[in-house]
């Protein structure tokens, strides 16, 4: 119904027990065109905004279905009665076909399986609300924190930094958000409609077409969209939070709602390298703000305090993966908008001014690890997690190459105490042979 360019299901069983091969499976055709991720690195910048554009078109005809709960879309046939909505789409028939092949059922979103999750008596959904998803999310973080809590070794490697939290400072710190719940809800339904969107639209889920040659495009050739993949994370939630710039163009420090970005007032003042680099990042700021401005309809796009909302519940469903500081820090970010958020009212959250101070000096301590992280992911073309493209030699080369960095990081400590604790917060650790649990740290005053 909405001509999305995605590939063709050939034939597919969500039953291991009636197939042959003892497994689900999915078999589609291939995907037209190649991918964007080849040809990226060589589109002028200006055929990059124009994708900006075509590509936010592409995926605005994904709220033209506006579904009646939030979930996962299934067939109808393989969710029991009593976990399918009672309806599916607003606007259509109940005798309409849609009605009889589809349903929306509890969530299929990985968060709500993992580990643990996957035993857990929880409320998976389908929800009415965005109000009762929302508290589902907090509930079953408090539930599998409290019962399972422990280091793991896909952990954020900053999540052993001190004052990331301990099981109880995670509790309650969820604990006062689900207050915020009801009132970070917006009011109006353009916003809280249930719909879908494509949750991971990086580069190499993107085909385009009008490639010619070696992976190149022809110059002053507009792309077009062939075909999307990766679907399989897509569920049907809350607009305002489902509605993201994907990782392709999004950009920090990009003016919220109509405001468009702008060179510093101390543009001119800048030496030429240094203008070249905020240039840099001004045009991508530019191409983010384009891809909102095609994708979102007004009711997000003019929302207050969009980006800070979304940012908030992304955290909730992984505060013990990365730790309480970056949860902390969304919370506080919500505290400082708040009279864009509810006007005229205060906060049910508030800080002291000690409070505020230590939170800032977890935060500063914080940024400075993870730039020291994503430096040295840039630097060794490192994955999540430490994960290293090649083979063992490449791998072996890159552990040698991190080894060298750790023994000149711990070296910059200015005594025993400090160098001690600069090896103990090294991002990288081996973690078969490394103790998994840090002590807690009190920090030298001159920081680490």
């Amino acid at each position: 119904r909405l001509a999305l360019p995605i590939p063709r299901v050939l034939a597919w069983s969500s039953r291991a027990e009636s197939t042959e091969v003892g497994a689900e499976f999915i078999l589609m055709e291939k995907a037209s065109g190649c991918l964007l991720s080849d040809v990226w690195s060589g589109l002028p910048r200006g055929e990059r905004g124009m994708f900006a554009k075509t590509l936010g078109e592409c995926k605005r005809r994904l709220l033209e279905l506006e579904f009646t709960h939030y979930g996962s879309l299934y067939y109808k046939n393989d969710v029991p009665p009593s976990l399918r909505a009672p309806t599916l789409l607003q606007g259509i028939s109940p005798n309409d076909e849609l009605n009889s092949e589809f349903c929306i059922g509890p969530i299929a979103r990985r968060d709500f399986w993992e580990a643990e999750r996957e035993t857990m008596d929880i409320d998976r959904g389908p929800w009415q609300t965005a109000e009762d998803y929302m508290r589902a999310v907090a509930c079953r973080e408090q539930e599998w924190i409290s019962r399972f809590g422990t280091p793991h070794i896909l952990d954020d490697p900053n999540r052993v930094l001190p004052g990331q939290g301990n099981r109880d400072d995670h509790v309650t710190l969820l604990s006062e958000y689900t207050t915020l719940v009801p009132i970070l809800i917006p009011p109006h339904h353009e916003q809280t409609k249930p719909v879908m969107w494509h949750p991971d639209l990086h580069a190499s889920n993107v085909f385009v077409k009008q490639c010619e040659g070696q992976g190149k495009i022809p110059p002053a050739t507009p792309l077009a969209v062939s075909s999307i993949i990766d679907w399989q994370g897509a569920w049907i939630g809350p607009a305002f939070l489902q509605m993201k710039v994907p990782p392709l163009y999004r950009m920090d420090g990009v003016p919220p709602g109509r405001r468009l970005p702008a060179l510093p007032e101390n543009f001119d003042r800048l030496s030429e390298s240094e203008k070249e680099e905020v240039e840099e990042r001004h045009k991508r700021r530019i191409h983010h703000k384009l891809f909102e401005l095609a994708a979102f309809p007004l009711p997000i796009f003019d929302m207050e305090a969009l980006e800070e909302r979304i940012f908030l519940e992304d955290l909730v469903q992984v505060t013990w993966k990365y730790g309480i500081i970056p949860f902390q820090m969304a919370l506080y970010r919500i505290y400082q908008h708040w009279e864009h958020i509810v006007p005229g009212s205060t906060c049910p959250i508030q800080y002291t001014a000690e409070e505020q101070d230590d939170l800032n000096a977890h935060h500063a301590m914080w940024l400075q690890h993870q730039e020291l992280l994503e430096d040295l992911d840039r630097e060794f073309d490192l994955g999540e997690f430490g994960y290293v493209k090649g083979d063992r030699n490449q791998f072996e080369k890159i552990r040698a190459g991190l080894q060298q960095k750790k023994l000149e990081y711990v070296a910059q400590g200015t005594d025993e105490e400090t160098r001690r604790v600069r090896s103990l917060l090294w991002p990288y650790r081996d973690t078969l042979q490394d103790p998994d649990v840090i002590p807690r740290l009190i920090l030298p005053s001159a920081g680490v």
